[in-house]
């Protein structure tokens, strides 16, 4: 072997052993700062750019943690500014953390400063978005459904038009931020998607966009904060307890959402239904929680409580909701064939639901309730007649009084919270038996055996679910009803 070539093995052999060294020590001191790691990581944007980024984990547990992926400002602002926080929240809250360079910026320059780029490679940075949150919901670690964002001046639009093309990502912190109308029309389609908006005072037009982007978000936990001054990741350090604001938001509405899991449901006459369970996440052991099933209307399915479930969570109940038989995600599903090709009884969709709830560790069996809304309040009260489990109901908009509705206010002592609203004409009966739905829904409470039922009517709320959204306070309101009736958790056997 020549000299040449000896002093390259060697090179290349201290330069080894001298990363080898670097994240060694730096997973060490990890470790013993509570068994978070960390690592310098790399991934690939789908137009051959490479993203660098440093990947925060926090001590392995027993189930998926949510993911948090933060870009520094594009074109000036490294991502180091970014670490610390990136470290709290992996050691602190339990939360996986990506924290990146944009392309052309810090070690992500790809040969091109980001200031040099054209209007059309700037739109390169939702492709940066895309890569980060594909590499972090590929960790083992990391849940996928849960992601959040924290995004700093023009990186905002970018990461606003990412959660429009990826429903995973749950929250997103928009710094100093400015939205194209494609932006701006995301927030405004998007209910579901809470938004936290930072500005500071010294830029009055800065200031003022941000607090425009505010108001277009529709979510209940959507926050507006003013820092003390400055501009970008600067308003950190000009703030105190700024970082930990925002942390706690993150907590809130990406980590306490809860762990979502798609399932199928079997009923015992044959049929397949898929729905969606969520349990509270960082339960401790031992620890059970009350449980809410939703029976969905009509003309709805199952994405109608998708987002009331993640509140549900918060507050530390579980819940499963499904589309009941005929309303099948997958309409070429084999399904049962019954004498004058009915349904069958879709009670037994409600039973099965109820089954699933009770056979999961988390869930206390005895402390469950039920949402039921216009027909899907049918097979709730139905089920209700013999299945002890139920233990409460949330009843939107009865759509009749039949004699199975009867039977069961009438022989279970269960307490019932009746929603209406007066405006809800009956136009599907000729003649009518009621003119008006909320009369069925009156005439329930009214002969309801338990004391502690309760009857809301509304003048203009709307109908089944609907009300939900025209009121919004009546989602607390169900939430408070169910924390008082069920109780948010237990230890096991309790």
């Amino acid at each position: 072997m020549s000299l040449l070539k000896c002093r390259k093995q060697l090179l290349c052999t201290i330069v080894w052993l001298a990363i080898v060294y670097c994240f060694g020590t730096s997973n060490l001191h990890s470790q013993a700062a509570g068994g978070r790691s960390e690592a310098v990581v790399s991934f690939p944007t789908e137009d051959g750019k490479t993203i660098w980024g440093t990947l925060h984990l926090p001590k392995a547990g027993g189930s998926r943690v949510p993911g948090i992926v933060m870009f520094a400002e594009a074109g000036w602002i490294v991502r180091t500014t970014l670490e610390a926080p990136g470290r709290e929240m992996a050691e602190k809250y339990g939360m996986a953390v990506l924290t990146a360079d944009h392309r052309g910026n810090g070690r992500s320059l790809n040969g091109k400063q980001f200031y040099t780029y054209s209007p059309e490679e700037k739109d390169g940075l939702q492709l940066d978005y895309r890569g980060a949150v594909k590499f972090l919901s590929s960790q083992k670690m990391v849940d996928p459904l849960r992601i959040g964002v924290l995004a700093v001046g023009i990186g905002g639009n970018y990461a606003v038009l990412e959660a429009a093309h990826d429903p995973a990502i749950q929250a997103l912190v928009l710094v100093s931020t400015t939205l194209g109308e494609t932006g701006r029309e995301v927030l405004r389609s998007r209910p579901d998607l809470p938004i936290y908006c930072m500005a500071g005072p010294d830029n009055k037009e800065d200031f003022r966009v941000m607090a425009d982007i505010f108001s277009l978000s529709a979510h209940k936990d959507s926050r507006f904060v003013q820092t003390h001054s400055g501009h970008g990741t600067g308003m950190f350090s000009r703030t105190v307890g700024s970082w930990v604001d925002v942390e706690k938001w993150f907590v809130a509405n990406v980590k306490a959402v809860g762990i979502e899991s798609e399932i199928t449901l079997k009923t015992s006459d044959g049929w397949k239904l898929h729905g969606h369970l969520r349990v509270p996440d960082d339960l401790a052991a031992g620890v059970r929680v009350s449980a809410v099933a939703f029976s969905h209307g009509a003309n709805h399915d199952q994405d109608t409580f998708m987002d009331f479930t993640k509140t549900l969570a918060k507050a530390g109940i579980a819940s499963i909701i499904y589309d009941r038989r005929g309303r099948n995600s997958d309409p070429n599903e084999p399904r049962p064939q019954f004498a004058g090709g009915g349904l069958g009884d879709d009670s037994l969709d409600l039973k099965a639901a109820i089954d699933y709830l009770a056979a999961q560790k988390e869930v206390d069996a005895g402390r469950i309730g039920v949402v039921g809304a216009t027909a899907g309040n049918q097979p709730v009260f139905k089920a209700a007649i013999d299945d002890m489990r139920i233990k409460t109901i949330v009843a939107l908009t009865l759509e009749n009084i039949s004699g199975t509705v009867t039977q069961a206010v009438t022989t279970r002592d269960i307490p019932i919270f009746y929603i209406a609203s007066t405006e809800d004409l009956n136009t599907t009966r000729e003649p009518p038996e009621h003119p008006y739905l909320a009369d069925n829904s009156r005439d329930a409470y009214r002969i309801s055996k338990n004391r502690w039922s309760q009857f809301l009517l509304y003048d203009d709320a709307g109908r089944g679910s609907e009300m939900v959204k025209e009121k919004p306070e009546i989602e607390g309101m169900m939430v408070r009803w169910f924390l008082d009736k069920l109780g948010a958790a237990a230890k096991a056997g309790k």
